[in-house]
Formats: structure tokens, sequence, C-alpha cells
């Protein structure tokens, strides 16, 4: 998942726009970006979600896979352009992207139920802890 906060770092490089920027906007904390960034480290996935949302412009396939371009609409950064009509993009590209993004998501889900798995056997180790020392403070 590093590749994605890397390019995350891409977006906010090319658009000149501050990681604290980025944060703030998709309400994380200080640092949880540009750390991640600067030490080659993951975030969790709901900062990365929250990027897709709050920054529609960027093509989440190129986010979460490399593939294609950086932004949606690669006109948008500039102001000065007049926005050409979009080419109508044949119907099996469209859908060999939609399958290149279904496959990403599905590993991302993946990885999230297993991140939720672990964190499912800490409570229970907690819950276990809890109930023996309970126990040996009543014996």
């Amino acid at each position: 998942m590093s590749e994605i906060v890397t390019r995350i770092g891409e977006y906010a490089f090319r658009t000149k726009t501050s990681m604290r920027t980025i944060e703030a906007t998709i309400g994380s904390s200080n640092g949880t970006l540009s750390k991640a960034v600067g030490n080659d480290k993951d975030v969790q996935t709901k900062w990365i979600s929250r990027f897709i949302e709050k920054y529609p412009e960027v093509n989440p396939v190129w986010l979460l896979t490399g593939k294609g371009g950086m932004l949606r609409d690669e006109n948008s950064l500039d102001g000065n352009t007049v926005e050409e009509p979009r080419e109508v993009l044949p119907s099996k590209r469209i859908n060999q992207q939609n399958l290149e993004l279904i496959e990403t998501l599905k590993k991302l889900v993946e990885s999230m139920e297993g991140q939720l798995q672990d964190k499912e056997r800490l409570i229970q180790l907690k819950d276990k802890i809890i109930q023996e020392l309970r126990e040996a403070k009543l014996k």
C-alpha cells in the first residue's frame, strides 16, 4: 500500500498542494500521510478512501494500481484552458478499467478483512487477560 501513499505524494507535488492540506481535507491528523510518504510506510485504508472521496479529480485506478493517467481530466489543473469534449472510449476499454479497479478493490478488502481478524484476535486476548485478572483478584 505504500505505492498508493507515494502516488498521493506525486499528486501533491504535481498540484503544488501541501500534504498538510490534503491531511486536513481528508480529516486525518498532522503527519498521517506526510510521515508515511517520507518513510515509505502504509496508512489506514480509511484515509485512502477519504482521499478518493475528497479528490474526485484523481483517477482511482491510477491511485490504486499506477495504471492510466493521474487525473480523470488531465486539463483540470490548468484553469486557462477550455475543456475539450471528452473522447468516447470503446466499451471494451472501459470494461477493462472497471475490471482492474474491481480486482484492486477486492485486494484492498482482503487486506482490510485480515486487519479486522487481527484486531478481533487482540480483543479476544484482551478480554481473556481481563477475565484472568478479575478471577485472580477474587481469590
